[in-house]
Parts: structure tokens; C-alpha cells; sequence
């Protein structure tokens, strides 16, 4: 009854020609909060700015020229790709094998569950705080582990490499929360009797998740993968919190050095800035793009 209720009035809708003016309000938000922002970004890229930071003078593509021809600008996005790639392929790693063994009811089902989605609910200044202390050389948590076990743990946040693993680590954890609560729906949503016929067929264990489970999880899959890599290719908290980009600028992403330009030098400089702020927006749709296009390809 309620979705003949909804059917009708949807119609109603549809007749009187009220459907644009509903979405008026999204419209809006979006053009005052989303587009207005990214067009004045544009703008802003290609001014020079004075000492506080105002567009002082047209530069045209100057700024894009200085940002491109810089040494530093591949070794930032390279830092920044990695980055985004490892924490997402192993956010979506451990949360496909946590919904995958939590699937069906084991001892002490629900306090896995609680501890996997539990990353969710944090701030990303919060995880990186326990991380930073969790990565301490001396008295961290893990160097003390390793060193019962008679392993020298290594100097993760003073060490380029393992700065870079730690930033990914920490960053994979705090999204593996979402990742997790995406597939565990997802697994939740397959039939049982399409599960059952492929039993009755020999289907069990790693069979069974790989030529059952996993296929029919694909959209949920492709999903995280799109949002986890844009969110890694967003990382900031992370990087302020436990190394400021450092040692050196090894660990200094585009969305960090966008801050420092901005913000952290004394000396705003919101040209420069913006130009980082559009090439993002550009390599996030690209990246999204490829992803698309290359989940088609398999489709067929």
C-alpha cells in the first residue's frame, strides 16, 4: 500500500511539473558550496598573490608552468599515488576477508564485527594521534612488540621508506572501517538459495569465494576502490599529524603542500595553491575515469 501511496504521488509530481523546483534546493547548495568554490579556485590560480595573499596581478598559466616544471611536483605525486594505492588496497583487503569469514555465524561473531566497523567512528586526527604514539622508535607499542620477538624495529616515522608505509598504514586503517561495513551488506544481500544451489555443486571455502561470493560482490568492490583511492589521493590529517612531510618532504602529498602554500609558510601564497587545488579536482576525475573505463573492459 505505501508503494502505491509513493507511485501516486510521484505521478502527481511528474504531472504538475514540480520535479525541477524539488531539486532546486540541492542545486543551490551545490552551486554556492561546491561550484562556486571550485570556479573561484580556477580563478585564483592564475593571479599572483601579494604578502597576504590577495590576487595581486593576472599571470595567466605562469603558475601552472612554475608548479609542472618544479623538481619536487613528480616526487609529490608519486608520494601521493602510492599513498592512495596501498592504503586502499589494503583497507579493501582486510575488510573483503573480515565480511567474507564473518559471513555466517562464528563464536564471538558480533565483537569482530564491532572491532572491524569500530575504525568508522573515529576522527582521522584521533587514529593518527594513537599512531604516532603506536609508531613511537623507542617506547611505541610496535617496536616494544617487535623487540620481544627479537626484531630491531626500524625508526618508522624518521625513516623516508617507512614514513611513507606508516602514513599508508594509517591511513588504510581508518577507511578499513567503511570498507568493511560496505561488504559485510554486501555478502548480507547475496540469496542464500543461489549460495545453497552452489554448495549442493561442491562450492565450499576459498571455492566458494572466489567463483561465488566475490563475483557477486564486484559492484561493492569497484565502489570502495573508486572511493578509498579519492580519499588517499585527500590525505592530509595523517601527514600533519605524524610527520609534517617529513623526514625531509618524503612524505609530502599534493593536498599537504597545497596547505603549506596556502597556509604554513608565513606567507600565503593562495595562486600557487589553487593551482594544486585544480590539478587535484583533474587527476581524481582521471583517476575515477580510468577506473571506469577499465571496469567496463571486464565487464564484456
Amino acid at each position: 500500500m505505501a508503494h502505491d501511496l509513493l507511485g501516486t504521488a510521484s505521478r502527481r509530481v511528474h504531472r504538475a511539473g514540480l520535479g525541477p523546483w524539488l531539486a532546486l534546493p540541492a542545486v543551490v547548495l551545490l552551486a554556492v558550496f561546491v561550484y562556486r568554490p571550485l570556479f573561484r579556485g580556477v580563478e585564483l590560480s592564475l593571479y599572483g598573490s601579494d604578502l597576504i595573499g590577495n590576487p595581486s596581478r593576472f599571470v595567466g598559466f605562469d603558475n601552472y608552468i612554475d608548479f609542472f616544471s618544479n623538481g619536487d611536483f613528480q616526487r609529490t605525486l608519486w608520494v601521493s599515488l602510492l599513498i592512495a594505492v596501498l592504503a586502499m588496497v589494503i583497507s579493501v583487503a582486510v575488510a573483503l576477508a573480515g565480511a567474507l569469514l564473518l559471513r555466517r555465524w562464528i563464536p564471538g561473531r558480533g565483537l569482530f564485527q564491532i572491532v572491524l566497523s569500530l575504525p568508522f567512528a573515529y576522527s582521522a586526527a584521533a587514529a593518527s594521534a594513537v599512531f604516532f604514539g603506536l609508531f613511537a622508535p623507542s617506547i611505541g607499542a610496535i617496536n616494544l612488540l617487535l623487540a620481544r620477538m627479537g626484531v630491531d624495529g626500524p625508526a618508522w616515522l624518521q625513516e623516508p621508506g617507512w614514513a611513507v608505509f606508516s602514513i599508508a598504514i594509517s591511513t588504510a586503517w581508518y577507511e578499513t572501517g567503511f570498507a568493511f561495513l560496505v561488504l559485510l551488506a554486501a555478502t548480507r544481500a547475496i540469496p542464500e538459495d543461489v549460495l545453497e544451489a552452489a554448495e549442493l555443486d561442491g562450492a565450499h571455502g576459498f571455492r566458494m569465494a572466489a567463483s561465488m561470493l566475490i563475483p557477486l560482490m564486484r559492484p561493492s568492490i569497484f565502489f570502495l576502490i573508486v572511493t578509498q583511492t579519492i580519499g588517499g589521493l585527500q590525505t592530509f590529517t595523517q601527514v600533519y599529524v605524524l610527520t609534517r612531510g617529513g623526514p625531509g618532504t618524503s612524505t609530502t602529498t599534493l593536498v599537504y603542500e597545497l596547505y603549506q602554500l596556502a597556509f604554513g609558510n608565513g606567507t600565503p601564497d593562495f595562486g600557487r595553491a589553487s593551482v594544486i587545488g585544480t590539478f587535484l579536482v583533474l587527476l581524481v576525475a582521471g583517476v575515477t575515469a580510468l577506473q571506469f573505463i577499465l571496469n567496463r573492459r571486464k565487464e564484456f
